[in-house]
């Protein structure tokens, strides 16, 4: 996947440009987009870029599909 468009994705999740998201953003996000996020298990409530990198690289097809929208 490329990391230009990961990085444009989780901009739109951190609009305040604080270089993190909160864990509840993240499940919104996933949930607006139509994604599952029974099997999500995180401890921590910040949610960083490189631990979003993370999961948009082990997340299902269907959430790598909708980063190529960008």
């Amino acid at each position: 996947m490329d990391e230009a468009n990961v990085d444009a994705m989780f901009s739109l999740l951190d609009v305040l440009g604080r270089g993190y998201i909160r864990l509840e953003q993240y499940r919104e996000a996933l949930k607006t987009l139509g994604l599952s996020t029974e099997d999500l298990e995180l401890e921590d409530d910040i949610i960083t870029v490189d631990v979003f990198k993370k999961g948009i690289c082990t997340d299902p097809p269907s959430l790598r599909a909708f980063a190529r929208r960008f």
